[in-house]
């Protein structure tokens, strides 16, 4: 199974992301969810997921900057899918 770490600042949209996708089903595992881009860091190094879903737009830490900060710390190990709304 694979572990899937979602973060946005929206906790519909978080709650959205949980229900809408049948992670189970495709191999995947939610390990966690964070509402800024510090907490997802945070938790990032400690569950070293395989995928993180993320906002782009978020207080404390914006997404791009936590990419970029999570890929300083754990290379390219993890891969990331930016979500961005209007």
């Amino acid at each position: 199974m694979y572990k899937v770490f979602l973060v946005d600042d929206e906790p519909f949209v978080l709650e959205g992301l949980k229900l809408l996708v049948d992670w189970k089903s495709r191999g995947f595992e939610v390990c966690g969810e964070a509402s800024n881009g510090e907490e997802a860091l945070a938790a990032i190094v400690q569950y070293c997921p395989d995928l993180v879903i993320t906002d782009i737009r978020m207080p404390v830490m914006d997404g791009l900057e936590l990419i970029r900060q999570t890929r300083e710390y754990l290379a390219d190990s993890i891969r990331f899918i930016v979500l961005s709304g209007m």
